[in-house]
C-alpha cells in the first residue's frame, strides 16, 4: 500500500516538473512569434523598394506623381460618383448594405461547427450521443422535419338496421256454393222465383157444369199480363173465394205467379298458404334488411344488437310478427396507418380528423416531428488535452480549418468546467492562488524557499501556503500581471499558480488545467 502512495507521488512530482519545462517553452515560442510578427508589420524593417517593380521609367513616375494628384476636389468628387455607379464591387456593397448580417447558422458547415461547443462537454469526456460518435469520430446534425400521416382510429361506427317490406302477389281462388256456376268473379244459378202480391199473382176462375163457368187464368208480373208461354206458371194457392151462379157453384181462385230467374251472387276468394287476401288480391310481403346509413365498402359488421324487440305490425294491410324490427349494427372501418412506416422517435405535434362516417371520426390526418440525422466522417478526438497559458495564444489569421470543430469543442469545454466550478471561478478549493511581489523587491511573497526563515511575515496566509506548496513542487506556474501602477510604473505584481490536486471539476474527464487569467 506505502509502495503504491510513493509510487503516485514520484508520478505527480514528474508530471509537475514535465508541466514546467512546457510551460516555459511555450512562453518563450509565443513571446518570440509575438516580437517577430511585431516586426515585419513595421515599415522601416521592411527591406521594400517600390521601383523593383515597376518595368521603366514611366512606371516609377506615375508612382511618384500620380495623375490624380493633379485633379480637384470637384474633380475627384465626380468621379467618386462615377465609380460608385459603376464599380461592381461597390453596386454590391450599396445593394447589401443594409440587408443585416447573414445568417451562417443555417448553414450545413456552420452547424456541424457548432456541434463542437454545443456538445463540448460530451466531447471533453470522451461520451459518444445522437450528435458526437467518440469511436468513429464522427458528427452528425439532427433536422427535425414536420410529416403528416393518416392513422385510424378504430372507432367503432354504429348503424341501425330496418326490415323492408316487399309487396308480393299471388293467384286469388274463386269458389261458388254447390249448384252454383261461376262466371268471372260472380256465381251464378236459375231458380223458379214466385211473387204474391197485388201486382203479381194468378187468377183463376171456374164452376161446376151446372154453373157453367169456364176455367179461366189471368196472370200479372210487375202488374203487366203476361202468358204461360212466357215461361211464367202457377204457383201455390194463396186464396180462394166461392162464387155462387144459378143451381151450382163457381169460385175464384189466386195463386203465386212463379218463372225461372237467373240468381247471382259473389264468388268467394281464396289465397293460398302464405299469402292474405287485401282488396280482391292475394297479396304477402317480403321481408328484407336495410342498415339506414351509407359506409364505404372498407367498413365491416362486426356485431349486431336488436334494440326493438318481437312484435306484430300491420304493414301493407298485412299483419307481420316478427321477432326483431331494429338492430344497432356496429361496423369496424379498415384505413391504412401511414403513420407506422415513420420512426419510433417521432413525437406528436397535432392531430384532426380527416375522415368521418355516420359522423364517427376513423381516420386522423397526424402531424409529427421527426429527427432526420445526417452524419459525415471527422478527425473528432474526444477526450484530449486542451489548455493555454496565460491566456495567451498566438492567434494566427483566420482561415478555415478542419480542426475548427475540435477547437470549438476545447471552448465550450471551458465553458461547461466554469459552470461546475462556480462564478467567478475556482478551479479548487482553498484560498485565491496568486502572490504579490512588491517594487524593487522589499517584499516576494511569490518565492519558491526560505518561509522557514520569517519571510513571510509581511504575506497573506495564502501566499505562504502557496510559496509552502511550491517549495514542495505542487504547483503550476500559469503567469503574472501587474496589480498597482504609481505613475505608470508597476509598483505590485501578482503572480497566478494553479495547485495539482486530486479533486477535479467533474467537467474534466483528465487533469487537464484550462487556465486563463489575465484579468486577474
Amino acid at each position: 500500500m506505502r509502495i503504491d502512495l510513493w509510487a503516485a507521488l514520484t508520478l505527480s512530482f514528474l508530471s509537475t516538473l514535465a508541466l514546467a519545462s512546457d510551460q516555459h517553452t511555450f512562453t518563450e515560442s509565443a513571446n518570440w512569434a509575438k516580437q517577430t510578427a511585431g516586426q515585419a508589420l513595421t515599415p522601416n524593417a521592411l527591406p521594400l523598394n517600390i521601383d523593383d517593380y515597376c518595368k521603366d521609367a514611366t512606371c516609377r513616375k506615375e508612382i511618384r506623381s500620380p495623375k490624380e494628384s493633379t485633379l480637384s476636389d470637384s474633380e475627384i468628387n465626380a468621379q467618386k460618383g462615377t465609380e460608385f455607379v459603376t464599380n461592381e464591387l461597390a453596386q454590391d456593397i450599396n445593394a447589401n448594405f443594409n440587408k443585416g448580417r447573414p445568417d451562417v447558422k443555417s448553414d450545413p458547415a456552420m452547424r456541424f461547427a457548432l456541434l463542437g461547443q454545443e456538445n463540448a462537454y460530451e466531447i471533453t469526456h470522451g461520451l459518444s450521443n445522437d450528435y458526437v460518435d467518440c469511436d468513429s469520430g464522427s458528427q452528425c446534425l439532427i433536422e427535425h422535419i414536420s410529416k403528416q400521416c393518416l392513422r385510424p382510429t378504430n372507432n367503432n361506427v354504429p348503424c341501425t338496421k330496418v326490415p323492408v317490406a316487399t309487396v308480393v302477389t299471388g293467384n286469388v281462388t274463386y269458389k261458388c256454393p254447390s249448384g252454383w256456376a261461376r262466371q268471372g268473379y260472380e256465381c251464378v244459378r236459375t231458380i223458379r222465383q214466385c211473387r204474391y202480391n197485388n201486382d203479381n199473382y194468378v187468377r183463376q176462375w171456374g164452376g161446376d157444369r151446372v154453373c157453367g163457368l169456364p176455367d179461366i187464368a189471368t196472370y200479372l208480373w210487375d202488374g203487366k199480363r203476361v202468358y204461360p208461354s212466357q215461361g211464367y206458371t202457377l204457383g201455390a194457392l194463396k186464396k180462394t173465394d166461392n162464387v155462387g151462379c144459378h143451381r151450382g157453384s163457381g169460385w175464384d181462385k189466386r195463386y203465386e205467379i212463379c218463372r225461372p230467374t237467373t240468381q247471382t251472387i259473389k264468388a268467394t276468394l281464396s289465397c293460398s298458404s302464405g299469402f292474405t287476401l287485401s282488396g280482391g288480391n292475394c297479396i304477402k310481403n317480403t321481408m328484407t334488411w336495410r342498415t339506414q346509413c351509407s359506409l364505404m365498402n372498407s367498413c365491416k359488421v362486426t356485431s349486431q344488437q336488436c334494440i326493438e324487440g318481437r312484435a306484430t305490425r300491420t304493414i301493407n294491410g298485412i299483419p307481420t310478427t316478427l321477432n326483431c324490427w331494429k338492430y344497432r349494427v356496429n361496423h369496424q372501418c379498415d384505413r391504412p396507418d401511414t403513420c407506422a412506416a415513420l420512426p419510433k422517435n417521432c413525437t406528436t405535434q397535432t392531430r384532426h380528423c380527416s375522415l368521418k362516417q355516420n359522423g364517427v371520426c376513423i381516420e386522423q390526418e397526424v402531424t409529427k416531428r421527426c429527427a432526420e440525422k445526417t452524419c459525415r466522417a471527422t478527425d473528432l478526438q474526444c477526450g484530449e488535452y486542451s489548455f493555454c497559458l496565460d491566456g495567451e495564444c498566438y492567434v494566427p489569421e483566420p482561415k478555415l480549418n478542419s480542426n475548427f470543430d475540435k477547437s470549438v469543442a476545447a471552448l465550450a469545454g471551458l465553458a461547461e468546467a466554469v459552470k461546475d466550478i462556480g462564478d467567478p471561478p475556482k478551479i479548487f478549493t482553498g484560498k485565491p492562488m496568486k502572490c504579490n511581489k512588491k517594487l524593487a523587491g522589499f517584499n516576494d511573497c511569490c518565492k519558491d524557499s526560505g518561509w522557514g526563515q520569517g519571510l513571510g511575515a509581511k504575506c497573506s496566509e495564502a501566499e505562504e501556503a502557496l510559496g509552502k506548496a511550491k517549495e514542495k513542487g505542487l504547483t503550476l506556474y500559469v503567469g503574472q500581471y501587474c496589480a498597482k501602477k504609481v505613475l505608470g510604473v508597476c509598483t505590485r505584481k501578482s503572480a497566478v499558480t494553479v495547485f495539482t490536486t486530486t479533486s477535479w471539476p467533474k467537467s474534466f474527464k483528465s487533469k487537464a488545467l484550462f487556465s486563463n487569467w489575465a484579468n486577474g
